[in-house]
Protein backbone atom coordinates (compact mmCIF):
# COMPACT_ATOMS: atom_id res chain seq x y z
CA UNK A 1 0.00 0.00 0.00
CA UNK A 2 1.04 3.37 -0.66
CA UNK A 3 -0.03 6.61 1.36
CA UNK A 4 -1.42 9.38 -0.05
CA UNK A 5 -1.29 13.08 1.06
CA UNK A 6 -4.54 14.76 0.96
CA UNK A 7 -4.29 18.15 1.11
CA UNK A 8 -7.75 19.82 2.92
CA UNK A 9 -8.24 23.25 1.14
CA UNK A 10 -8.17 25.81 3.60
CA UNK A 11 -10.81 28.37 2.57
CA UNK A 12 -11.16 32.22 4.11
CA UNK A 13 -14.78 33.23 5.03
CA UNK A 14 -15.41 37.07 5.12
CA UNK A 15 -17.44 38.36 7.63
CA UNK A 16 -20.86 38.50 4.94
CA UNK A 17 -20.53 34.78 4.61
CA UNK A 18 -20.49 34.09 8.87
CA UNK A 19 -23.34 36.44 8.82
CA UNK A 20 -25.20 34.89 6.15
CA UNK A 21 -24.60 31.02 7.37
CA UNK A 22 -25.41 31.83 10.92
CA UNK A 23 -28.22 33.43 9.50
CA UNK A 24 -29.61 30.43 7.44
CA UNK A 25 -31.10 27.26 8.14
CA UNK A 26 -29.32 24.82 10.60
CA UNK A 27 -29.56 22.09 7.73
CA UNK A 28 -27.22 24.57 6.28
CA UNK A 29 -25.06 25.14 9.11
CA UNK A 30 -24.73 21.28 9.58
CA UNK A 31 -23.51 21.01 5.94
CA UNK A 32 -20.76 22.97 7.05
CA UNK A 33 -19.85 21.21 9.41
CA UNK A 34 -20.16 18.17 8.14
CA UNK A 35 -17.64 19.40 5.35
CA UNK A 36 -15.35 20.22 8.01
CA UNK A 37 -15.57 16.95 10.09
CA UNK A 38 -15.15 14.67 6.65
CA UNK A 39 -12.10 16.48 6.11
CA UNK A 40 -13.40 18.54 2.71
CA UNK A 41 -12.34 21.86 3.72
CA UNK A 42 -10.87 23.50 6.67
CA UNK A 43 -12.66 27.04 7.47
CA UNK A 44 -10.61 29.73 8.18
CA UNK A 45 -10.98 33.24 10.24
CA UNK A 46 -8.84 35.79 12.01
CA UNK A 47 -9.40 38.67 14.67
CA UNK A 48 -11.52 40.85 12.59
CA UNK A 49 -14.76 38.27 12.64
CA UNK A 50 -13.98 38.75 16.11
CA UNK A 51 -14.13 42.53 16.29
CA UNK A 52 -17.08 42.55 14.13
CA UNK A 53 -19.63 39.95 16.23
CA UNK A 54 -18.43 42.02 19.42
CA UNK A 55 -19.75 45.29 17.63
CA UNK A 56 -23.14 43.38 16.85
CA UNK A 57 -26.08 45.77 17.85
CA UNK A 58 -27.27 42.87 19.57
CA UNK A 59 -24.82 41.63 22.06
CA UNK A 60 -26.69 38.06 22.36
CA UNK A 61 -26.59 37.67 18.50
CA UNK A 62 -22.48 38.68 18.46
CA UNK A 63 -22.24 35.65 21.24
CA UNK A 64 -24.39 33.25 19.15
CA UNK A 65 -22.14 33.69 16.25
CA UNK A 66 -18.66 33.62 18.04
CA UNK A 67 -20.45 30.12 19.01
CA UNK A 68 -21.57 29.12 15.63
CA UNK A 69 -17.31 29.95 14.01
CA UNK A 70 -16.41 27.64 16.81
CA UNK A 71 -18.36 25.04 15.76
CA UNK A 72 -17.59 25.17 12.53
CA UNK A 73 -13.65 23.87 13.92
CA UNK A 74 -12.45 26.72 12.08
CA UNK A 75 -8.41 27.65 12.02
CA UNK A 76 -7.53 31.40 13.04
CA UNK A 77 -6.00 33.41 10.84
CA UNK A 78 -2.73 35.73 13.38
CA UNK A 79 -3.31 39.47 13.97
CA UNK A 80 -2.39 41.61 10.86
CA UNK A 81 0.89 43.19 13.08
CA UNK A 82 1.74 39.66 14.68
CA UNK A 83 1.19 38.18 10.60
CA UNK A 84 3.69 41.31 9.48
CA UNK A 85 5.84 40.54 12.02
CA UNK A 86 6.32 36.89 11.48
CA UNK A 87 6.97 37.68 7.70
CA UNK A 88 9.75 40.32 8.48
CA UNK A 89 11.38 38.54 10.78
CA UNK A 90 11.40 34.89 7.96
CA UNK A 91 12.74 36.89 5.50
CA UNK A 92 15.45 38.36 7.65
CA UNK A 93 16.65 35.23 8.84
CA UNK A 94 16.87 34.15 5.84
CA UNK A 95 18.37 37.14 4.27
CA UNK A 96 21.02 36.34 6.92
CA UNK A 97 21.17 32.47 6.54
CA UNK A 98 20.02 32.55 10.08
CA UNK A 99 17.99 29.00 10.98
CA UNK A 100 14.72 29.14 12.10
CA UNK A 101 11.62 27.77 11.79
CA UNK A 102 8.98 28.20 9.41
CA UNK A 103 6.50 30.68 10.93
CA UNK A 104 2.85 29.64 11.59
CA UNK A 105 0.63 32.10 10.23
CA UNK A 106 -2.86 29.99 10.79
CA UNK A 107 -3.05 28.48 14.05
CA UNK A 108 -6.38 27.60 16.58
CA UNK A 109 -8.12 29.63 18.67
CA UNK A 110 -6.23 29.25 21.83
CA UNK A 111 -2.78 29.80 20.40
CA UNK A 112 -4.39 32.98 18.67
CA UNK A 113 -5.77 34.32 21.18
CA UNK A 114 -2.82 33.76 23.83
CA UNK A 115 -0.56 35.52 20.97
CA UNK A 116 -3.12 38.68 20.96
CA UNK A 117 -2.71 38.87 24.78
CA UNK A 118 0.44 37.90 25.02
CA UNK A 119 -0.33 35.22 27.15
CA UNK A 120 -1.09 31.71 27.03
CA UNK A 121 -5.43 31.96 27.33
CA UNK A 122 -8.06 29.45 27.26
CA UNK A 123 -10.84 31.06 25.62
CA UNK A 124 -12.42 30.39 23.31
CA UNK A 125 -14.45 32.94 20.76
CA UNK A 126 -17.36 33.19 23.25
CA UNK A 127 -15.44 34.36 25.55
CA UNK A 128 -13.33 36.74 23.68
CA UNK A 129 -15.85 38.40 21.82
CA UNK A 130 -17.21 39.06 25.01
CA UNK A 131 -14.16 40.36 26.28
CA UNK A 132 -13.91 42.47 23.68
CA UNK A 133 -17.84 43.45 23.72
CA UNK A 134 -17.13 44.52 27.65
CA UNK A 135 -13.69 46.52 27.39
CA UNK A 136 -15.15 48.58 23.92
CA UNK A 137 -13.16 50.68 21.92
CA UNK A 138 -10.25 50.96 25.13
CA UNK A 139 -9.29 47.11 23.90
CA UNK A 140 -5.55 46.71 22.04
CA UNK A 141 -7.51 45.17 18.70
CA UNK A 142 -9.39 48.12 18.30
CA UNK A 143 -7.23 50.65 19.10
CA UNK A 144 -4.41 49.18 16.71
CA UNK A 145 -7.46 49.49 13.82
CA UNK A 146 -8.62 53.03 14.94
CA UNK A 147 -4.69 54.06 14.99
CA UNK A 148 -4.55 52.23 11.30
CA UNK A 149 -7.59 53.96 9.88
CA UNK A 150 -6.24 57.29 11.10
CA UNK A 151 -2.58 56.85 9.93
CA UNK A 152 -4.28 55.61 6.29
CA UNK A 153 -6.83 58.54 6.56
CA UNK A 154 -4.21 61.08 7.17
CA UNK A 155 -1.88 59.88 4.62
CA UNK A 156 -4.64 60.31 2.12
CA UNK A 157 -4.63 64.00 2.23
CA UNK A 158 -0.89 64.07 2.11
CA UNK A 159 -1.48 62.22 -1.11
CA UNK A 160 -4.11 64.66 -2.53
CA UNK A 161 -1.83 67.55 -1.37
CA UNK A 162 1.06 66.21 -3.41
CA UNK A 163 3.20 65.56 -0.41
CA UNK A 164 3.36 61.96 -0.41
CA UNK A 165 6.13 61.93 -3.32
CA UNK A 166 7.82 58.02 -4.02
CA UNK A 167 10.63 58.88 -2.07
CA UNK A 168 8.78 59.77 1.19
CA UNK A 169 6.45 56.65 0.21
CA UNK A 170 9.44 54.30 0.53
CA UNK A 171 11.16 56.10 3.02
CA UNK A 172 8.12 55.56 5.55
CA UNK A 173 7.90 51.51 4.14
CA UNK A 174 11.62 51.25 5.12
CA UNK A 175 10.84 52.88 8.71
CA UNK A 176 7.51 50.80 9.06
CA UNK A 177 8.97 47.23 8.13
CA UNK A 178 12.66 48.59 10.58
CA UNK A 179 10.09 48.66 13.29
CA UNK A 180 9.16 44.69 12.38
CA UNK A 181 12.77 43.11 12.69
CA UNK A 182 13.28 41.41 15.44
CA UNK A 183 15.50 42.20 18.05
CA UNK A 184 17.74 38.69 18.42
CA UNK A 185 17.88 35.45 16.43
CA UNK A 186 16.18 32.35 17.70
CA UNK A 187 19.09 31.20 19.89
CA UNK A 188 19.02 35.32 21.47
CA UNK A 189 21.50 36.46 20.06
CA UNK A 190 21.08 40.07 19.65
CA UNK A 191 20.79 41.49 15.96
CA UNK A 192 23.27 44.13 15.46
CA UNK A 193 22.30 47.01 13.47
CA UNK A 194 24.32 46.49 10.27
CA UNK A 195 22.87 43.39 9.52
CA UNK A 196 19.62 45.20 10.05
CA UNK A 197 20.48 47.89 7.64
CA UNK A 198 21.93 45.53 5.00
CA UNK A 199 18.45 43.64 5.01
CA UNK A 200 16.38 47.29 4.80
CA UNK A 201 18.91 48.14 2.02
CA UNK A 202 18.41 44.70 0.02
CA UNK A 203 14.52 44.08 0.67
CA UNK A 204 11.40 44.50 -1.53
CA UNK A 205 7.77 45.60 -0.02
CA UNK A 206 6.74 42.30 -2.37
CA UNK A 207 9.02 40.41 0.05
CA UNK A 208 6.18 40.31 2.72
CA UNK A 209 3.12 39.04 1.14
CA UNK A 210 0.82 40.65 4.09
CA UNK A 211 2.37 43.89 3.90
CA UNK A 212 2.58 44.24 0.03
CA UNK A 213 -1.01 43.14 -0.06
CA UNK A 214 -1.89 46.13 2.36
CA UNK A 215 0.51 48.58 0.48
CA UNK A 216 -0.95 47.96 -2.58
CA UNK A 217 -4.98 48.50 -1.49
CA UNK A 218 -3.56 51.59 0.76
CA UNK A 219 -1.84 53.55 -2.45
CA UNK A 220 -5.21 52.33 -4.77
CA UNK A 221 -7.49 53.74 -2.14
CA UNK A 222 -5.46 57.00 -2.63
CA UNK A 223 -5.10 56.84 -6.43
CA UNK A 224 -9.11 55.99 -7.14
CA UNK A 225 -9.52 58.44 -4.13
CA UNK A 226 -11.84 55.85 -2.39
CA UNK A 227 -14.23 57.25 0.58
CA UNK A 228 -13.19 54.91 3.28
CA UNK A 229 -14.90 54.51 6.32
CA UNK A 230 -14.36 52.12 9.02
CA UNK A 231 -16.64 49.54 7.94
CA UNK A 232 -15.03 49.45 4.41
CA UNK A 233 -11.58 49.51 5.78
CA UNK A 234 -12.44 46.74 8.14
CA UNK A 235 -13.81 44.76 4.98
CA UNK A 236 -10.16 45.44 3.47
CA UNK A 237 -8.82 43.89 6.78
CA UNK A 238 -9.40 40.65 5.53
CA UNK A 239 -6.97 40.96 2.40
CA UNK A 240 -4.53 39.71 4.87
CA UNK A 241 -5.73 36.04 4.34
CA UNK A 242 -4.92 36.04 0.69
CA UNK A 243 -1.37 34.86 0.55
CA UNK A 244 -2.29 31.93 3.46
CA UNK A 245 -5.09 30.11 2.04
CA UNK A 246 -6.42 28.36 -1.20
CA UNK A 247 -10.07 30.09 -1.21
CA UNK A 248 -11.19 33.35 -0.14
CA UNK A 249 -15.28 32.84 -0.08
CA UNK A 250 -16.50 37.07 -0.37
CA UNK A 251 -19.59 38.71 -2.32
CA UNK A 252 -18.41 41.96 -2.01
CA UNK A 253 -18.09 43.29 -5.64
CA UNK A 254 -15.57 46.43 -4.55
CA UNK A 255 -13.54 44.20 -2.51
CA UNK A 256 -13.28 41.71 -5.23
CA UNK A 257 -12.62 44.43 -7.78
CA UNK A 258 -10.06 45.85 -5.73
CA UNK A 259 -8.31 42.40 -5.16
CA UNK A 260 -8.14 42.74 -8.85
CA UNK A 261 -6.39 45.57 -9.06
CA UNK A 262 -3.97 45.32 -6.45
CA UNK A 263 -2.66 41.22 -7.34
CA UNK A 264 -1.55 42.04 -10.91
CA UNK A 265 1.68 41.21 -11.33
CA UNK A 266 2.87 39.64 -7.55
CA UNK A 267 5.10 37.54 -7.24
CA UNK A 268 3.82 35.14 -4.90
CA UNK A 269 0.48 33.17 -5.43
CA UNK A 270 -2.90 34.16 -3.36
CA UNK A 271 -6.01 32.28 -2.97
CA UNK A 272 -8.77 32.40 -5.42
CA UNK A 273 -11.94 33.74 -5.14
CA UNK A 274 -15.12 32.56 -4.69
CA UNK A 275 -18.56 33.67 -3.87
CA UNK A 276 -20.80 31.88 -2.07
CA UNK A 277 -22.66 30.66 -4.70
CA UNK A 278 -19.79 28.69 -5.95
CA UNK A 279 -18.50 27.51 -2.76
CA UNK A 280 -22.29 26.32 -2.51
CA UNK A 281 -21.96 24.02 -5.74
CA UNK A 282 -17.88 22.94 -5.44
CA UNK A 283 -19.10 21.78 -1.84
CA UNK A 284 -22.51 20.58 -2.35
Amino acid sequence: MHDILVCVPLIYCDHNFIVTAHQGPDVYKDHLRRLVATGAVTLVLSPTHWIEAAEDNDAARGIAKADFMDSLQTRWLHNRRSIQRREVSDAFFSFARIPSEAPQMIGDVRAVIADLAGEPAHRDSRAFVIHLHDIGDNHPLERNLRQAFETNQANKARFRAGAMTPAIVQNTERLYIEQLLPTETPSRVVIDADSKNRFLSACQMTDFPCLALEARATHDNWREERQLNRNNFMDQQHLMALPYVDFFITDDARLRTLIARISEGLPFPIATLLSKVEFDRRYP
